[in-house]
């Protein structure tokens, strides 16, 4: 059996509607790794910015799913309660911020992040709630539905739009 690093990669982003930069590569407000202490690029992924740094933080997440798409559970992050942490999510409590975070395997003991390394699950969503101690913040992550701008459909479905059918 052989033997795997497990890395994430946490992004953040503090507009959903500027996930994207220029070049239609996403480009997170902050970007953060938990494994090298030395800052890392997302190599794997050909979808972001290259030239954002992933930096070290102590976090971490649990409810990945098996597929690469947000599950319907909640994540859960918890990381170090830095003062810059705290700030950002008392801001994010009153938005509707996005978090990506994808978590990684790869061959153990690589001096840096490869990028050969296996995506094994993406989860994309908004912070929902947050609790802040001495030490730790947690983040509870949901899957990506604005909390602001339920989608809700444009139409009433009533009896008589059921088996309508358009004839060309």
């Amino acid at each position: 059996m052989a033997n795997f690093d497990i890395l994430t990669f946490l992004e953040y982003y503090a507009d959903k509607s500027s996930v994207l930069n220029g070049s239609g590569k996403r480009s997170p407000t902050l970007a953060h790794q938990n494994f090298y202490q030395s800052a890392q690029n997302l190599t794997a992924d050909s979808a972001i910015d290259q030239n954002v740094n992933f930096t070290y933080l102590a976090f971490d997440a649990n409810g990945f799913a098996s597929t690469e798409a947000s599950d319907i559970n909640t994540l859960t992050i918890n990381l170090a309660a830095t003062a810059s942490i705290v700030d950002l999510t008392d801001t994010a409590m009153t938005g509707d911020r996005l978090v990506i975070a994808s978590l990684y395997t790869q061959s153990i003991g690589q001096d840096t992040f490869s990028n050969s390394a296996n995506l094994i699950c993406r989860y994309i969503g908004t912070i929902d709630n947050a609790t802040i101690d001495d030490t730790t913040v947690s983040w509870s992550v949901t899957p990506a539905i604005s909390k602001q701008k339920a989608q809700v459909p444009s139409k009433r479905i009533s009896s008589d739009l059921l088996g309508r059918f358009v004839a060309t």
